[in-house]
């Protein structure tokens, strides 16, 4: 699949040309699940395999769903938030997580933020900006229910500002979430973070990065992705001293582990890497690695 290189709102990533069609839309129940816990036997009414729309929730942009054609009742379900100025059509082609869900059978749901250059109101205070947190738990018992999907293996991952708000629902949905993935994720406008319980953190960052950097903005670094993790390692209980290694050629992580619960906290540091998924096609440094083969490998290995 060829991929070429566009600016979305200021940043530039690349997109995949082609990719799955979106077939019809789907009415689901309008009642909104605020706990998995809600989600009794018998409460889901799985729709046929395929990328589809949901039904529009709260009148936003429909949530493209993918289910993969061997996807049994009770697969895994990774929530997947585009960056700004992406919509869920153009996060889905730019990772290729649909492509990796129809290979490991595992259910993928993109929603797309509000706004002519769609962005997620990551600190809650935007002006004019919905609840976003409130919106994505929605999407989450709406999707566990369209699809049956396990209602204790629910991640959460995304890009840039979608990274943000990936980290801000590990944060504010730690009873719907079993892990999160943020990657180039800006995280200098995250709120205090108080999670119910201990959830599993994989960050992945380029050092190049000139729209969220690496070390931060200003001479108080704000939003620096050390900074993030160290508040991780606090929240999840996890050891002092990190394991090292290099899974591909400019890849250094890190991992702390075990922490609290059996979590743990990742990271994936891509030396001198732009803003961005890393390891897409154009990446030919770094070949070997994936954000989305990485992501979901991480995701998948916990439950809440």
């Amino acid at each position: 699949m060829r991929r070429r290189a566009r600016v979305l709102g200021g940043v530039l990533v690349t997109l995949a040309i082609g990719g799955a069609a979106v077939a019809g839309t789907y009415a689901l129940p309008q009642r909104a699940n605020r706990r998995a816990s809600d989600l009794g036997p018998g409460a889901c009414t799985p729709l046929p395999a395929g990328t589809q729309r949901m039904a529009s929730i709260d009148g936003r942009i429909p949530v493209v769903l993918h289910i993969p054609r061997h996807a049994a009742r009770g697969a895994p379900l990774v929530l997947a938030l585009p960056g700004a100025g992406q919509t869920a059509s153009d996060f889905a082609r730019y990772t290729g997580y649909s492509r990796l869900a129809d290979q490991r059978n595992f259910i993928v749901a993109f929603p797309t933020a509000t706004g002519r250059r769609p962005f997620w109101n990551i600190s809650g205070r935007s002006a004019g900006k919905p609840d976003d947190v409130a919106y994505l738990r929605t999407v989450i018992g709406a999707a566990l229910r369209a699809t049956c999907a396990d209602a204790a293996r629910v991640g959460v991952t995304g890009v840039s500002n979608g990274g943000g708000m990936s980290a801000r629902m590990a944060c504010d949905a730690a009873d719907l979430v079993s892990a999160a993935a943020p990657v180039a994720g800006g995280y200098g406008s995250l709120p205090d973070c108080h999670p119910a319980r201990p959830v599993a953190i994989m960050e992945i960052h380029g050092t190049g990065d000139r729209v969220v950097p690496y070390a931060g903005k200003g001479a108080d670094g704000f939003g620096a992705v050390p900074r993030f993790l160290a508040q991780w390692l606090r929240l999840d209980g996890c050891p002092r001293t990190s394991a090292r290694r290099s899974p591909a050629h400019g890849v250094d992580e890190l991992r702390w582990a075990p922490c609290s619960a059996g979590t743990a906290v990742v990271h994936e540091r891509i030396q001198d890497a732009d803003h961005g998924w890393p390891g897409t096609d154009d990446d030919s440094g770094r070949r070997g690695f994936s954000s989305t083969a990485q992501t979901w490998a991480f995701l998948s290995a916990y439950r809440r």
